[in-house]
């Protein structure tokens, strides 16, 4: 029959058939009853959606707006800039406008709003951002647009300025940025700021910056519970700098300042003295012979503060690790991380920028073959991401973070060194090149020193069959390398460190610490290590260097303890044990806000 074939055709039928009212009920009932058994069954259905129907929606209102059709409201700079746009656009994009245009202001019934505070060129970026998802952010207009943004409630926009500045944080800037922070209530900018000036508080102290924040702000950064005060002596600078700027106005937070300090003072001898000088007659020197005469050389009883923790990541011992461990100096206490994934390879590089642990290449030890893979981990989260890979394959080479990137430099592929460099931005999620090293070295090492990275030693040549005895230094600014010096004791599996104004060496075939002044262009031998260690670790903490496992050719064994270098008495002592031996670990300093 004719419905059990086609039960919709005979739908068709029934309504021109039953127009007629009752004319052909023989042929209707058997009809009304095959589709109602149809439409009991679940409808076939079909869901239609167009991918590209809100680009071409925000592309139509782009056309609407530089055409000038439809718009329901302008906006109007105080100098005069006038932009015709479409409520519901700005409302989509903004609660400010989203509240203008729904409560009850009488902006709502208006065609045309003036906004004040805000320059034209500011507006045109932010409306531009509302037709076509994009802005374009510069060191040059980010903070005003960043005002704007939080002004106007752009979140989105606010976000995407507040990441540009975290990019560009450094030393010289961090201050102002925290400053700016608050104001703003920018909760990311603020928290990366502060590491900043916890973290390299005794470069942060000598900008010319510092002498103008206020008395309140120095105690909030002195007090903060893991500073990196380095020598009190120092830190004690610092404070009379300050007060030494405005006595007039500052003699009065010395005793507050001095209490953060882990070295007692006599804050009765102190407050007498002051009591007893007329504050015009106070200077620096003046200040400086009080405060040493009050400060004591003992330290405060009971006194242990954190100043950063060191996460040891990976590492070798005969087969590859892949656990995180941090440790807390100030209490000799292990804690465990999340492992770090693909497990199964080592001669990786590990650096730090912000809250996260940035490793790079690598090989698997089934293969030997270079990787360009990237894995980061969030010490905040304890969590670990895969990142973009490298432009280029690489292990045993070298990475440091200098102004807000990863730089990944020279390296071993296909057995050989190789010269190539790259930087990571963060920001971006993109690698770039860089220019090329003068000298391709693998199992060297890198360290940031003033803005400038020294390479330092290393294999070259054929699969790498000579040790290179110079320091490479690299400028971004100019991006160019060049040759500075010559190591006294060339080496390889070596660790470099910045401690001072000085360029460190420690770790490799022997024991020697090596001490290097790029501006004096001197070398100065220190005292010698405790034990030979090849592919250590090395970090800086509290104004010491800690040197971590490693493996001792003389003993033919991997090595567990930990060593401390004091610079201000020349001496080495063993401080603690790593969870176990290991070498070719990750190994850096982290401050947790």
């Amino acid at each position: 029959m004719l419905w059990e074939r086609s039960p919709s055709s005979l739908l068709g039928r029934a309504k021109v058939c039953c127009a007629g009212l009752l004319a052909c009920p023989a042929f209707c009932q058997p009809v009304w009853r095959a589709v109602m058994a149809v439409t009991e069954r679940e409808e076939y259905t079909y869901l239609y959606k167009n991918l590209s129907h809100p680009v071409e929606v925000l592309e139509a209102f782009r056309t609407f707006y530089l055409e000038g059709l439809f718009s329901d409201v302008a906006l109007q700079c105080p100098s005069g800039g006038i932009f015709h746009c479409h409520k519901a656009v700005l409302a989509a994009c903004s609660n400010y406008f989203k509240a203008m245009f729904t409560s009850d202001m009488k902006e709502k019934s208006r065609n045309q709003i003036r906004l004040s505070g805000i320059t034209p060129s500011v507006l045109e970026s932010l409306v531009i951002y509302a037709y076509t998802s994009e802005i374009q952010i510069t060191k040059r207009n980010v903070q005003t647009l960043l005002q704007a943004a939080d002004l106007l409630q752009f979140t989105s926009v606010k976000q995407a300025c507040e990441q540009f500045l975290i990019r560009h944080l450094d030393v010289d800037n961090c201050l102002g940025m925290h400053s700016f922070a608050e104001y703003h209530v920018c909760s990311e900018l603020e928290k990366e700021s502060r590491r900043i000036l916890l973290s390299r508080y005794q470069e942060v102290w000598r900008q010319e910056e510092f002498l103008e924040i206020s008395g309140e702000k120095l105690r909030f950064i002195l007090s903060g519970g893991s500073i990196s005060l380095g020598r009190e002596e120092d830190t004690a600078e610092s404070i009379i700098k300050w007060v030494a700027h405005d006595v007039d106005k500052r003699a009065e937070y010395l005793s507050d300042l001095l209490s953060c300090l882990e070295t007692e003072f006599d804050e009765m001898y102190l407050t007498s003295a002051l009591s007893m000088h007329k504050k015009c007659r106070l200077n620096e020197k003046k200040i400086r012979s009080l405060v040493h005469r009050a400060l004591s050389p003992n330290p405060k009883a009971g006194l242990t503060r954190s100043t950063g923790v060191m996460y040891v990541i990976g590492g070798y011992y005969w087969h590859p690790l892949s656990e995180v461990h941090v440790w807390d100096p100030a209490t000799n206490a292990w804690i465990q991380g999340a492992d770090m994934p693909d497990h199964a390879r080592e001669s990786y590089a590990v650096t730090s920028l912000g809250p996260s642990i940035y490793v790079t290449g690598g090989y698997r030890t089934d293969n030997i073959e270079a990787l360009d893979i990237m894995w980061i981990y969030n010490c905040e989260a304890d969590e670990w991401t895969e990142g973009c890979p490298m432009l280029n394959a690489r292990y045993y080479h070298c990475a440091v973070t200098l102004n807000g990137g990863i730089y990944a430099l020279g390296g071993y592929r296909q057995g050989a060194p190789t010269e190539e460099a790259e930087f990571y931005d963060p920001l971006k999620k993109k690698w770039i090149p860089i220019a090329n090293m003068i000298k391709g070295v693998g199992n060297a090492t890198a360290c940031v020193l003033n803005d400038v990275i020294y390479v330092t030693g290393g294999h070259y040549g054929y699969r790498g069959s000579c040790t290179y005895d110079k320091i490479q230094s690299y400028r971004s600014a100019s991006n160019e390398w060049n040759i500075i010096t010559t190591s006294p004791f060339p080496e390889y599996g070596l660790c470099s460190i910045a401690l001072e104004g000085k360029l460190y060496l420690v770790g490799g075939q022997t024991m020697i610490t090596d001490c290097y002044d790029p501006e004096q262009n001197v070398w100065e031998q220190k005292a010698d290590m405790l034990e030979r260690r090849m592919e250590c670790g090395a970090v800086v903490m509290n104004g010491c260097i800690y040197v971590t496992g490693g493996y001792s050719s003389s003993k033919g064994s991997y090595l567990q303890n930990i060593e401390k270098y004091d610079p201000e008495c020349n001496k080495w002592e063993i401080v603690g044990n790593l969870p176990s031996a290991m070498r070719s670990h990750g190994c850096v300093c982290m401050y947790n806000i």
